[in-house]
């Protein structure tokens, strides 16, 4: 049994201009120490998937239906929808971590590094001040923070950003969780330090088996970092599969356009200069954008935009998300016909 399964996910936001359905009916299942990338263009609903899974979303959000159930190792079950408030907050950053986007924003700037981390082993370890600080201590070796003693005592402000980004790291794994869900952990830092952060994720993983689910936009990271990927669109899932299947037999035409708008990688010239990446020709896109959660489309909501609708389906029936071979789900009535893979002008193209 996966480690947390969310079912038909629905969470909306009550404005004074209507219901926005900004997550509309989302199911996934994450396995014991693996990696689940969440794709997907912005707007999309990832942030608010994941906020949803920790009840975070602020109001007017409310998750309407669905559920989102959290196994333990001896089969016991927490649907975390309807979990009281109490033991909801024994789950976030206990058994679930949480990595945000901006680690500036989720660190008090008051507080000293050693006693925000400290502050989290306090609520969820029945240990002493010291045994806390020690635990603190003990997180920033783990994540290689530079001269970790010093660090316990500097604030947020005096810590580079990918220091900090060591920190809120170190504050998700500091009670051992079985999950972290990773909001864009690299946004915002320079490529060099994307890839320690990354490096180190993979590795905690690794050390520890904790469970990721890694949520970006960036396609390479999540074919270098993830076992599974699932693609969103417009508020639902429309394709997910193993890594390797995916990127190697995308069936969707969302999934099938973004892995064609990816930059091409070129390799070392003779003299090993120029390695890279390059573009044959224009930089390939998506016409359009996602549209407004309150404009949704009817039928296949990536339809507007689709080099593949050609059937009057398309703009009237709401495709389910289907099993094409196992383990790989598609949403698209026509996915096993729509033979090559194609840019999104339509006309034929290998993707590898």
């Amino acid at each position: 049994m996966p480690l947390l399964e969310i079912n038909n996910l629905v969470t909306a936001f009550h404005t004074p201009a209507g219901r926005v359905p900004a997550v509309d009916g989302v199911s996934l299942s994450i396995e014991r120490g693996k990696t689940l990338g969440l794709v997907g263009e912005s707007g999309c609903g990832k942030s608010v998937t994941a906020m949803s899974m920790l009840r975070l979303v602020a109001a007017p959000g409310v998750i309407e239906a669905g559920e989102i159930l959290l196994r333990d190792a001896t089969g016991g079950v927490l649907d975390l929808v309807t979990l009281p408030e109490p033991q909801l907050r024994e789950v976030r950053g206990g058994r679930i971590g949480m990595i945000f986007q901006e680690p500036m924003t989720s660190l008090n700037p008051v507080f000293t590094i050693g006693d925000q981390i400290a502050e989290a082993v306090l609520l969820h370890r029945n240990v002493s001040r010291a045994e806390a600080r020690g635990r603190a201590l003990e997180m920033l070796e783990l994540v290689r923070m530079a001269d970790p003693k010093r660090r316990l005592d500097e604030y947020p402000h005096q810590l580079s950003g990918g220091m900090r980004q060591r920190v809120v790291i170190a504050m998700a794994l500091a009670c051992e969780p079985d999950l972290i869900i990773a909001d864009e952990p690299t946004t915002a830092l320079d490529v060099t330090i994307q890839a320690q952060i990354l490096d180190l994720l993979a590795d905690l993983r690794q050390r520890l088996g904790t469970a990721i689910l890694l949520i970006t936009h960036d396609l390479g990271v999540v074919a270098e970092t993830c076992d599974d990927v699932a693609v969103m669109y417009a508020g639902r899932i429309v394709e997910q599969a193993p890594a390797h299947e995916l990127f190697g037999n995308p069936r969707h035409p969302y999934t099938i356009g973004l892995l064609a708008a990816r930059p091409e990688r070129r390799g070392p010239d003779a003299h090993g200069a120029g390695s890279g990446f390059r573009r044959a020709g224009p930089l390939r896109t998506i016409p359009g954008m996602v549209p407004a959660p309150q404009h949704f489309p009817t039928g296949c909501r990536f339809h507007p935009r689709c080099a593949f609708a050609r059937m009057p389906e398309c703009s009237g029936v709401m495709p389910a998300l289907n099993e094409l071979k196992p383990d790989h789900f598609v949403r698209c009535s026509y996915a096993d016909a729509l033979g090559p893979p194609r840019r999104m002008d339509g006309t034929a193209e290998e993707l590898a």
